[in-house]
């Protein structure tokens, strides 16, 4: 780690306890102006004058989304946003000097706020034609109308600006409008999740410092036995883990000691969403006794399933519990407004993914070249190998695929890590691309012992409908 990470982490260390404070401040606006000038503060601190980036960008995108038709404020805003986003990225090229990586990953969220709240806005635009009461609730619930101020607090909220989670607008002006946080034991959820902390710090030090990452693109690596070589990405890739965990844990419990995103349990909450079952909650909003009695969680802020993400056997379910704030924003805002087969949907999902991530080539070897890959082969191999398998033969299925999982993931998430191309490629070639390898021969057979058993299968019913003829006849 260098003094910079230092400083990043010691940032949100600090952030953390704010909401202790801001929680006793009873005035909302004076609670929403604290928020805003934290967050404003701490991104001066780290970003200095190159903080006019996050001011122009939430700027402009309030005015579109204030003054531009509503039912196209969301393209208006997503055109701009990201091309900002890009123009950042390789701002050098133009003779503008590049801002530090703390300012870019800030604008990285709020882009994801701006054009997340350009949909809520545009989503209400539409005539709603579903006579469902939850459908109802949910219309009636959703509907915003932030002033220009609103949206430059909602971008500036301390509260997820150095790291995420991603949360919607709505679940921010929950925050000061709903009375659930005031009912939730902060103490005590904020313990739960800060405790895991320091047991992934320990081992992100102790991996990063047994197993460097800059052996990937020294000559060393060619040094080294093949399987060593092969093996070597599994400490690589889960010291990343562990450094994404640190970071993303911590941006959770900054919204839990504030109190953003609670929400009662009935109201099934999820990552993003917040909740689901409004019908429940406007149960509990009639009936406010309930309010000190009833179960509350932070799922809506949850960015992070670890246990999952790690020891789920398949590499989607694996996915599915990681950055699961992201997550939902690409999955309801790209995914599902993509007019296309699936297979599509998930590439643009991916590329905009990539997109958004930056412009160096690891992130598209991995996430354009690499996931897809890996999601569509996983599926075809289920098929061949899992689908018709007795229940014995499908737990010894799942206990093999999850260390093929491991090692397809981390083989491809190296491009993630490394991002440099020569890097990538450097280490790659030094196992003769075996990721690559293994994935399209286990792909290509799969789909070739899944046609056999098509035909067969297709065999066998028409042998079965001629018997059964010969028989009535």
């Amino acid at each position: 780690m260098n003094i910079g990470d230092w400083i990043y982490l010691c940032m949100l260390l600090l952030s953390t306890s704010f909401g202790y404070f801001i929680r006793k401040v009873k005035c909302t606006q004076q609670k929403k102006l604290i928020c805003t000038v934290l967050g404003f503060s701490m991104l001066f601190i780290l970003s200095g004058s190159y903080i006019l980036h996050p001011i122009l960008l939430t700027v402009i995108n309030a005015t579109i989304v204030l003054h531009t038709n509503k039912r196209f404020c969301h393209v208006s805003s997503f055109v701009f946003s990201f091309t900002y986003l890009l123009f950042l990225r390789t701002s050098e090229y133009f003779g503008v000097p590049s801002p530090p990586e703390i300012t870019c990953t800030a604008v990285m969220i709020m882009v994801l706020k701006m054009v997340g709240l350009a949909y809520e806005v545009n989503i209400h635009s539409l005539k709603l034609e579903s006579c469902d009461e939850n459908d109802k609730l949910k219309e009636s619930y959703s509907r915003i109308s932030p002033s220009f101020f609103d949206i430059i607090q909602y971008s500036f909220c301390y509260a997820g600006i150095l790291v995420g989670p991603y949360y919607k607008y709505r679940t921010y002006d929950d925050l000061f409008h709903k009375p659930y946080s005031s009912y939730v034991s902060h103490t005590d959820f904020l313990k739960k999740r800060i405790l895991v902390v320091p047991v992934y710090s320990c081992l992100y030090l102790l991996s990063d410092y047994f197993f460097p990452l800059s052996l990937a693109s020294s000559a060393e690596i060619w040094e080294l036995p093949f399987l060593y070589r092969v093996f070597y990405v599994w400490p690589w890739f889960f010291s990343f883990r562990m450094r994404i965990y640190v970071a993303f844990v911590l941006g959770e419990c900054i919204c839990i000691n504030l109190g953003l995103g609670a929400y009662p349990e009935k109201s099934a909450t999820q990552p993003g969403a917040g909740p689901t079952n409004l019908i429940a909650l406007k149960d509990i909003e009639n009936d406010p006794k309930s309010l000190s009695t009833i179960s509350y969680n932070f799922e809506t802020i949850r960015c992070m399933n670890e246990m999952a993400s790690e020891f789920k056997p398949t590499i989607r379910e694996g996915i599915r519990y990681w950055n699961m704030t992201v997550q939902y924003w690409l999955a309801m805002y790209i995914y599902r407004k993509t007019a296309a087969t699936k297979p599509i949907k998930t590439v643009v999902t991916m590329f905009v993914s990539a997109i958004w991530h930056g412009v160096h080539p690891g992130y598209y070897l991995s996430l354009l070249g690499g996931t897809p890959l890996l999601l569509i082969s996983e599926i075809e191999i289920e098929k061949a190998f899992r689908k018709h398998a007795s229940e014995t033969q499908q737990k010894i299925y799942d206990f093999v695929w999850y260390f093929v999982k491991m090692q397809s993931v981390s083989y491809m998430g190296i491009a993630f890590i490394l991002l440099d191309i020569k890097a990538i490629l450097h280490y790659w070639s030094s196992i003769y691309y075996f990721g690559h390898v293994f994935t399209i021969c286990m792909f290509v057979i799969a789909i070739i012992k899944n046609k056999i058993s098509k035909r067969i299968y297709k065999k066998d019913k028409k042998l079965s409908l001629e018997l059964t003829d010969s028989k009535l006849s």
